[in-house]
């Protein structure tokens, strides 16, 4: 019997995101199950290079290549519509084949569950119960309506029931020590050490099967962090929810301080800045700890009793200031939307951790009303309204609407110069044609002297530049639309970027037809209402202006809101008068004053991908 399992990622214009996006679930899940059912069964991952770069036409190829007899889908809040929709693929395609869900979105309570095809979702921890699955249809058993952990299309919810916690996490294989999964394209590996939280925040989904923390064991992890080392990896970022409170934190703390004689690698996690004394930052520091994410959430005590959260203000503001002296960038995590917490609560905690120098990066955060948790089964009952699909974030309270959530963000973003809703310039990928398994195009040229008309759709990668040279473009609707339908339609989740040079762009004929094009109804990158700029992140329309210098400008033309400050970026090395040349010509190509926001253009450093991306030409 031959399962696959694929994890999707978090998408981005850049491919930032997504080069991030290792399978660890499935590393896990391939491991227990081969490891328990021997010989006659394998697991096979979608390559990262498919799963992590193409579109949906790829991966849906790839799996029906693999002529699998279950496919097992990881789901998160990121990716679960994607991925129910190859679900539905699937079900057209390869009839047979069994489907699975799996992931922190897999619920009872999760609609979104029973509106795709599948055969058995897999609630909760998923080693036992992707084994016990595949054990029993191997053998013929088609009944899994009694088996633990297993939610079955129509099930009746009260009849479900969890699994127990595997008592002894040494049971599940190393992914990383048996091979089965590797670095991510970045240079950076994801380590677990622990499962389950001794916290009951009622707005997360960690503790919801158990607050007991069961640790793997130190030697595995030891020879993990050495796996890593050896292996060249620039950083190992750590999921355990609560760090610092680790059993046995030294004894880490020392392994990863021996690896370092290896390799100087980043070393990443999240605490509670209330865990931190001066000897435990003196041993973040020393093992290696550049990187800290802190969840204050909120500084409004009647907020944080209704959550469900601890808080000692003095502790904090001391853990916060030890880390940041021993050189480790913090982060200051504050949600907006949380029960209990009004426009004035939240400019408080923004003001508290900007006034006091709590951070190093202030994130701030809608709050999502997370599937499975406290906080979605009482949210109706106590006036909050949210979002009908992911990333849930909540709408409104009795205390807050969508306009003081909006100024919330407006606020963080003038006290910290932080830009919360940053717009992504696309990878401007060389000419080069990236062919084969693993190779996609992320650059479309429209030239007119090309001679090729279109590109097969499972060669799109999951974001795609559309760069204009034909001048009649515009006029050439009928003709576009042919070239671009058949990728479109089967690639309805690729982040599009249009790239239209002055001498091409007319407005607002332009702004139209992108977005008659481009426009995909429930995108899950359009939904940050919340947004001080553009809500619409699926699709993009640049600028390209020519400098008196050597090089060009990409200026971001919002598809929404006409009177939107404008994005440029330039070269790093561009001349300081650009900014002034560059003005006066957008205002003349927009036909009003303007306000543009200067950035440096990101650099196009070589790495791993770039032999995996590719241009193609096409005529319209």
């Amino acid at each position: 019997m031959k399962a696959v399992l694929v994890q999707l990622p978090v998408q981005s214009h850049d491919c930032g995101y997504s080069l991030e996006n290792i399978p660890l679930a499935g590393g896990y899940l391939k491991g227990y199950a081969e490891q328990g059912l021997g010989r006659g069964f394998e697991v096979e991952i979608c390559p990262p290079g498919v799963s992590s770069l193409g579109g949906d036409a790829a991966i849906l190829q790839w799996i029906e290549d693999s002529a699998p007899d279950a496919v097992g889908f990881s789901c998160y809040l990121w990716n679960i519509e994607r991925s129910l929709r190859l679900c539905r693929k699937v079900r057209e395609r390869l009839p047979r084949t069994r489907i699975v869900l799996g992931g922190p979105e897999v619920s009872p309570d999760n609609p979104l569950v029973g509106q795709a095809p599948f055969d058995a979702a897999v609630w909760g921890e998923g080693e036992e119960t992707f084994l016990n699955l595949l054990a029993s249809w191997s053998a013929g058993r088609e009944e899994l309506s009694g088996m633990p952990g297993v939610i079955m299309p129509g099930a009746c919810i009260p009849s479900l029931r969890r699994r127990p916690p595997i008592i002894s996490l040494d049971r599940i294989p190393s992914p990383y020590l048996g091979n089965l999964i590797e670095k991510s394209f970045t240079n950076a590996v994801f380590l677990e050490t622990v499962r389950g939280c001794l916290y009951t925040c009622t707005y997360c989904s960690y503790h919801k099967q158990f607050r007991r923390l069961r640790c793997f064991d130190l030697g595995r992890t030891g020879a993990e962090i050495l796996w890593a080392a050896r292996n060249g990896a620039d950083e190992i970022s750590f999921l355990d929810p609560c760090f610092a409170r680790r059993p046995h934190i030294e004894d880490l703390l020392s392994l990863l301080e021996d690896a370092r004689s290896l390799r100087d690698m980043k070393i990443s996690c999240e605490l509670n800045a209330e865990d931190v004394s001066e000897d435990l930052a003196d041993r973040l520091a020393r093992a290696g700890v550049r990187h800290v994410e802190i969840g204050l959430q909120t500084t409004n005590r009647r907020a944080l009793k209704r959550c469900g959260r601890p808080f000692d203000e003095q502790k904090f503001i001391r853990g916060v200031l030890l880390l940041r002296a021993h050189d480790i960038h913090v982060v200051t995590d504050i949600m907006v939307g949380l029960p209990g917490d009004g426009p004035d609560d939240v400019k408080r905690s923004i003001d508290f951790v900007v006034d006091e120098s709590l951070y190093d990066t202030l994130n701030l955060y809608p709050v999502s009303v997370l599937p499975d948790t406290p906080l979605r089964r009482v949210a109706a009952g106590q006036g909050i309204t949210w979002l009908d699909l992911p990333p849930y974030y909540v709408v409104s309270t009795p205390d807050m609407g969508p306009d003081d959530i909006r100024a919330s963000f407006a606020h963080a973003s003038a006290r910290t110069g932080i830009d919360y809703f940053p717009v992504e310039l696309p990878r401007l990928s060389d000419e080069g044609r990236a062919e084969g398994p693993g190779g996609f195009v992320s650059r479309i040229v429209l030239d007119p002297r090309a001679g090729k008309r279109g590109i097969h759709p499972g060669r799109t990668g999951q974001a795609l530049a559309i760069e204009v040279e034909d001048p009649h473009w515009i006029g050439r609707k009928e003709r576009l639309r042919k070239t671009l339908a058949p990728v479109l339609e089967e690639n309805p989740y690729t982040l599009l970027s249009w790239i239209v040079p002055e001498e091409h762009l007319r407005l607002p004929e332009a702004i139209e037809l992108v977005r008659e094009f481009s426009m995909r109804a429930g995108h899950p990158c359009d939904r940050e209402f919340m947004s001080t700029g553009s809500a619409l992140c699926s699709t993009r329309l640049f600028l390209r202006s020519p400098l008196r210098g050597p090089g060009f400008a990409y200026t971001h033309i919002p598809l929404t809101a006409s009177r939107e400050r404008l994005l440029s970026f330039l070269p790093e090395e561009a001349d300081p008068g650009e900014e002034d040349y560059l003005t006066e010509r957008l205002q003349r190509i927009m036909g009003r004053g303007v306000e543009i926001d200067f950035r440096d253009m990101p650099a196009n450093r070589p790495g791993a991908i770039d032999a995996r991306l590719g241009t193609e030409r096409l005529s319209l």
